[in-house]
């Protein structure tokens, strides 16, 4: 006995030095998107999007609304609000004077000299097809009343300020250095934070959404209303009801093992046994992801802590056997609970080779910790198990449910189900992960309103040789972007190289240019203005400067924050940047093969890696069928191996079935339920097949009360909030008890073999 005790501690210590080398800050996440990382194979990819991740998960806008004739009162307000969120712990940065950043005065310097050679694409198209026509909207303009702080001799046609300050000065009025946007009887302003990440350690806080609580009941006070918007309020809100369903799950099954133990058992050591080897379990789950795979997504964690209604089978079966009167030996019960967790074992770590981060780490989490739970179970609990003995009378009470012909009985189930096979559908989608609560929505539909062209959830990644070929390949795509916004499918991008183009198109804008001032055209707009033909010529001759370069990061260095944003950087002379897109009426529109230049859909990249790897687990869910029966025919002989494998092979099918017959979409996670659902089926077949006669009534109380307490662990699941987990656990739910109705026709047979 203390030699079973030693080889546990040093299995524990081992385990928990590995886990604890490995151990990382932040290894347990909540980023829907984190879920595809591992699967790329782009590195770029993987940083643009990690890029693209960090500037979204950050940053909430605060958006004050109030009516268009107290814009004034609104940038008091709007003053005070920015106050009231410097205040608060959570909030860790704040933009809000949107045109009244020292940034822009620093960029405009830089570039103001290269004025001749950076056009907007309406001014190009004007001054080469159409120069007369520039001359005329600009005499135009200076005589209205737009014509205030005109550069007549250093920037006479605007073309400068339409490039720098684009639509810029037509959105917003200032008051106090405070932009307030008007659209019909309504003005706002646009508060941008970026806050704290989100503790995930002990009792997850939601301080953001309890400021924006706070806030919105501050500005009603006020006649005003305010819209939060940002992925941290998702974060949280996921966070904390991922949470709550950790502790209800676990409570509930903790509840019902408690009452199972006392009922049955009448002792509290059984049950204190038990729970310290599901402790055990979860606890080596934990340890494995970590050490081999050092992350974990909080929803895998809601999906492993079910390892506690498969880890409660060994304690019982354990237990139930100690009950037996008579000697107790361990080769009773152990060749029984060997096949059991090496059959459910293989079903488990199947998952855990799959690319897809989430299933791989609910496979790592259930297998190891199925294993830390047997492990337990066969080393401490002969030593520390005293139970009297009791016997039962279970078989013989049983109702005779005259069932001769079971195995005819499986093969209908079988056929039946594979009828259904035909009218299967599939469906795999980002929503499946997260349902946002109504009053997000709510938020995020008015700010739609108020901002028809906000950014798209996928951008462009561009890649090149240097910075110079990265700018050539994103002008062409800029090129066919133009294209889409003159037709009306998109209604803006943002790009590095509309800020900065490349120097060849820099170079014939300056040649462009340079033809322009020199036209009589240009010195007729002078004359026209009542300058002398000499002065004509001498401001005409001075706007003819020499072409000027500088590089891509000499203006990224001044550049706003908009447009560092889209700089990835280079490494070893491979350079990334990202070209966001605004209000796309159609997808299929984009542009395609454009050499270096790659669509980044992370919501149609989940729906993707999700159809792979559902289309993978349903062919391995044969060849796990197949192993396992090799595995058990070797053990116990051809013929027991198939009566042990057929039903959860029913029931996997019968279960596929039902989910098929109700019209719901055939998903990632109803697949994985189903390997997951065979595997619990093998453990108690291989029980109850393996019992003898002696021990069917020991056995049949164990298969019943793990049954009771994985059903609940399992079944609980169905009331998540997450889609994907109430999927999963129906599925298992559905499963679980077709298993347990076979199980006992099963053993209704063998009591009737007896009793003739």
């Amino acid at each position: 006995m203390k030699c079973r005790i030693l080889i546990w501690l040093v299995i524990v210590c081992i385990t928990i030095t590995i886990a604890a080398m490995r151990y990382q800050p932040g290894w347990l996440q909540t980023g829907i998107l984190t879920l595809t990382q591992e699967a790329d194979a782009l590195l770029k990819v993987a940083a643009a999007q990690n890029q693209a991740n960090r500037q979204l998960q950050n940053n909430v806008f605060w958006v004050l609304i109030g009516t268009g004739k107290r814009e004034e009162a609104l940038a008091e307000a709007t003053n005070k609000l920015v106050a009231r969120l410097r205040d608060n712990a959570a909030i860790t940065g704040l933009k809000y004077r949107w045109l009244d950043d020292a940034g822009y005065e620093e960029e405009w310097s830089l570039l103001f000299p290269l004025r001749q050679q950076l056009l907007t694409f309406r001014d190009r198209d004007l001054i080469e097809k159409q120069p007369e026509q520039v001359v005329k909207n600009r005499l135009a303009l200076l005589y209205s009343p737009q014509s205030a702080g005109l550069n007549l001799e250093q920037d006479p046609f605007g073309t400068f300020r339409h490039y720098f300050i684009g639509k810029q000065e037509l959105r917003a009025r200032i008051y106090n250095g405070i932009p307030v946007q008007v659209q019909g009887d309504r003005a706002f302003s646009i508060v941008q934070s970026t806050v704290a990440a989100v503790e995930l350690g002990g009792n997850i806080q939601t301080p953001l959404l309890v400021l924006r609580e706070q806030l919105q009941s501050w500005a009603e006070k006020r006649d005003l209303r305010l819209l939060a918007v940002g992925a941290p309020l998702h974060t949280e809100y996921a966070a904390a009801s991922a949470q709550q369903e950790i502790r209800l799950i676990g409570m509930l099954s903790i509840v019902s093992i408690c009452v199972l133990s006392l009922l049955v058992f009448r002792s509290v050591r059984p049950l204190l046994l038990t729970l310290f080897a599901i402790g055990c379990g979860i606890t080596s789950g934990l340890a494995a992801v970590i050490a081999l795979l050092g992350q974990m997504h909080i929803l895998a964690f809601v999906f492993g802590t079910t390892v506690s209604g498969l880890a409660v089978d060994y304690a019982y079966h354990y237990i139930c056997n100690r009950m037996r009167p008579g000697v107790a030996s361990d080769a009773d019960v152990l060749p029984g609970l060997l096949l059991g967790l090496v059959s459910s074992c293989l079903s488990f770590f199947v998952l855990a080779l799959s690319p897809f981060p989430l299933l791989r780490q609910i496979g790592v989490f259930v297998g190891a910790g199925l294993i830390g739970a047997w492990l337990t179970v066969i080393l401490l609990f002969p030593a520390f198990l005293k139970l009297h003995t009791k016997e039962l009378t279970i078989a013989e009470k049983m109702p005779q449910l005259r069932v001769p012909y079971y195995p005819l009985l499986l093969a209908l189930i079988l056929t039946i189900g594979v009828a259904a096979f035909p009218s299967i559908e599939f469906g795999d989608d980002l929503q499946l992960f997260y349902q946002p609560p109504e009053f997000l929505v709510a938020d995020e539909t008015e700010l739609d309103d108020l901002f028809p062209d906000r950014p798209e959830s996928f951008y462009f990644l561009v890649q090149g040789k240097g910075w110079r070929q990265l700018l050539e390949r994103e002008w062409k795509l800029v090129r066919e972007l133009e294209g889409l916004k003159a037709e009306g499918i998109l209604e803006n991008f943002r790009a590095l190289s509309v800020r900065f183009p490349p120097l060849r198109v820099q170079q014939g804008d300056w040649v462009l240019n340079q033809n322009f001032y020199k036209s009589a055209t240009v010195r007729g707009f002078y004359t026209q203005l009542g300058y002398s033909a000499t002065d004509a010529e001498r401001l005409t001759a001075a706007l003819q400067e020499p072409f000027q370069t500088i590089t891509l990061s000499d203006w990224i260095s001044v550049a706003g924050e908009q447009y560092k944003e889209l700089w990835l950087g280079c490494e070893e002379d491979n350079c990334a940047s990202i070209v966001k897109l605004y209000g796309l009426k159609r997808y299929q529109a984009l542009p395609e093969s454009i050499t270096g230049v790659v669509l980044i859909d992370p919501a149609r990249k989940v729906a993707a890696v999700m159809s792979q790897q559902r289309d993978l687990i349903i062919r391995l869910i044969p060849l796990v069928i197949i192993l396992v029966f090799l595995l058990t025919a070797l053990s116990i002989g051809m013929r027991r191996a198939l009566r042990i494998v057929s039903l959860p092979v029913a029931v996997v099918v019968t279960t596929l079935a039902l989910i098929v017959l109700s019209g719901v979409a055939i998903n990632l996670f109803h697949v994985a339920a189903l390997l997951l659902v065979f595997g619990i089926g093998i453990d108690y077949a291989v029980f109850s097949q393996m019992t003898k006669s002696l021990e069917r009534n020991y056995t049949m109380l164990a298969i019943g009360m793990a049954g009771v307490t994985t059903l609940l662990g399992f079944g609980l699941l169905s009331l998540s909030a997450t889609p994907a987990i109430t999927e999963f656990g129906r599925t298992l739910a559905v499963g679980i008890i077709l298993t347990l109705v076979l199980v006992l026709l099963f053993f209704s047979k063998a009591v009737e073999s007896d009793n003739q």
